[in-house]
C-alpha cells in the first residue's frame, strides 16, 4: 500500500510571527508613553541629554525594525493569498473539466460534493447524490451476489482511515440506464490534526480496447501473487477486460465476482491454511477479519507460499486455472452430497456453489487447483 503525507488545510501561525505581532503591538502602544517618560526626566534632569538620545534612537530603530518587519511579511502574505487563489481557480477548472469522476466523501463514506463528469458519465444529478452514502453509485446487484465484494470494499475503507491510498475497481450503474460502467476509484485520505476529515474518491471508466474487441482471438496470461487480497480486486479486472465482445457486462461481472471468490478462497483456505472453524471463530471477533486472519497465520505460509493463475481466451470461451501452495481440501465430500452432483449449499459451501452457478467447476485430485471455463454462446 502507498501511504502518502496527511497536509493540514489550516495552516497556523508560526511562533516568530506571533511574538513579532505582539512585539510591534507593545512598541506601539507605548511609544506615546515613552516620549512623556522621557520628557519628564530631562525636564527633572533625571537623565542626561546623550543619554535620552541613544536610549530614544535605540527605541525608534527597534520599532522600524518591526514596522519593517511586519510589512514585508504582509506583501508575502499577500502575494500568498494571490499565488492561492490563482492555484485553486486552475484546480477549479481542471476537476470542472477533466474526464475522471472526483467524489469528496466525509469520513464515513457520504457524499458532500462532486464534479460534472459524475453527472455526464453516470447521470446522476447534484441534488439527487448529495448527502447519500456512497454505494448509491454501485451497481447494486453484484453486492447482493457477493459477500467477497462488500468486504473487499470495506478493507479498502479501513486501509483509508490508517491514512493510506487505496485503489478498487467497481461496477457502477448508469442512473435510469440499462448501461453498467466499470470504474477504477483511487482513494485518498485528509487529514487535519492526525484526524480524518474527508476521502477523496477520484475515479476513472476502464474503457473497451478497439484491437481487442474487434481482432483478438485467442490470449494467455500467467499471473503469480502474494497472498494479498488488495491485489484479487484488480486481478479479477485484468483476468475479464478482453470478454466484452463474447458476454453481457452482466455476465461479466458476474464472472469477476467468481474470481474473486476463487482467488480469496485460495489465500485463505489453500496458503493460509484457514479452516471453516477458525473463520466463523475470527469473524465474531471485533475489528477486521483479514488483521486478525495475518495474526494467527503460519508467517511462512504467508510470506513463500503464492497463488498462481493461468487465463485462457479463444472464440469459444474462456478457462480459469488457480493454484495454491496448500494441503488442498476433499472436494468430493461436496459432490456427494448431493445425488445431482451440485455443491453443497451451506453456510461452507456458498462460494462453491455460486462458482458452479458461474461456470465449468473442476478440481485436481489434491484440491489445491481448480479450474473455472465459461463456454460462450
Amino acid at each position: 500500500m502507498k501511504q502518502i503525507r496527511t497536509y493540514n488545510y489550516t495552516q497556523k501561525p508560526k511562533k516568530w510571527i506571533t511574538l513579532l505581532y505582539s512585539m510591534l503591538t507593545l512598541l506601539i502602544i507605548t511609544f506615546p508613553l515613552v516620549i512623556y517618560i522621557f520628557i519628564y526626566h530631562i525636564s527633572s534632569h533625571l537623565i542626561s541629554v546623550p543619554l535620552y538620545i541613544f536610549l530614544f534612537i535605540l527605541f525608534i530603530i527597534t520599532l522600524g525594525i518591526g514596522i519593517y518587519t511586519t510589512i514585508r511579511f504582509l506583501i508575502y502574505a499577500t502575494r500568498e493569498i494571490v499565488t492561492s487563489k490563482y492555484e485553486l481557480a486552475l484546480k477549479d477548472v481542471i476537476i470542472q473539466h477533466t474526464d475522471e469522476i472526483i467524489i469528496l466523501l466525509d469520513m464515513f463514506g457520504k457524499i458532500l460534493s462532486i464534479n460534472p463528469s459524475l453527472t455526464a458519465i453516470l447521470k446522476y444529478d447534484k441534488e439527487e447524490i448529495i448527502n447519500q452514502p456512497f454505494r448509491i453509485i454501485l451497481y447494486e446487484k453484484s453486492f447482493e451476489d457477493s459477500i467477497r465484494l462488500r468486504d473487499l470494499l470495506l478493507s479498502r475503507f479501513r486501509d483509508v482511515f490508517k491514512g493510506y491510498e487505496a485503489e478498487i475497481v467497481l461496477p457502477c450503474k448508469v442512473q435510469h440506464y440499462s448501461e453498467i460502467k466499470s470504474i477504477a476509484f483511487k482513494l485518498i485520505p485528509v487529514f487535519q490534526d492526525n484526524n480524518l476529515q474527508y476521502i477523496l474518491a477520484i475515479g476513472r471508466v476502464i474503457q473497451s480496447d478497439f484491437l481487442t474487441s474487434n481482432y483478438l482471438k485467442t490470449e494467455y496470461a500467467e499471473f503469480i501473487i502474494d497472498n494479498n487480497i488488495r491485489m484479487v480486486n484488480l486481478l479479477s479486472y485484468r483476468l475479464t477486460r478482453n470478454l466484452e465482445p463474447y458476454l453481457d457486462k452482466r455476465e461479466i461481472i458476474r464472472i469477476q465476482l467468481g474470481l474473486q471468490e476463487a482467488i480469496i478462497n485460495a489465500i485463505e483456505h489453500g496458503n493460509l491454511e484457514i479452516d471453516f472453524e477458525t473463520k466463523s471463530r475470527l469473524k465474531k471477533l471485533e475489528g477486521n477479519y483479514w488483521d486478525h486472519v495475518l495474526d494467527i497465520c503460519n508467517k511462512d505460509n504467508l510470506e513463500k507460499r503464492k497463488i498462481k493463475v493461468e487465463y485462457h481466451l479463444s472464440a469459444n470461451g474462456v478457462k480459469y486455472i488457480i493454484r495454491d501452495e496448500g494441503k488442498g481440501f476433499d472436494w468430493k465430500q461436496y459432490v456427494a452430497a448431493t445425488p445431482n452432483g451440485n455443491l453443497i449449499d451451506n453456510y461452507h459451501g456458498v462460494g462453491l456453489t455460486m462458482l458452479q452457478d458461474i461456470f465449468e467447476v473442476s478440481f485436481n485430485e489434491n484440491g489445491n487447483e481448480i479450474t473455472l471455463v465459461k463456454h460462450f454462446a
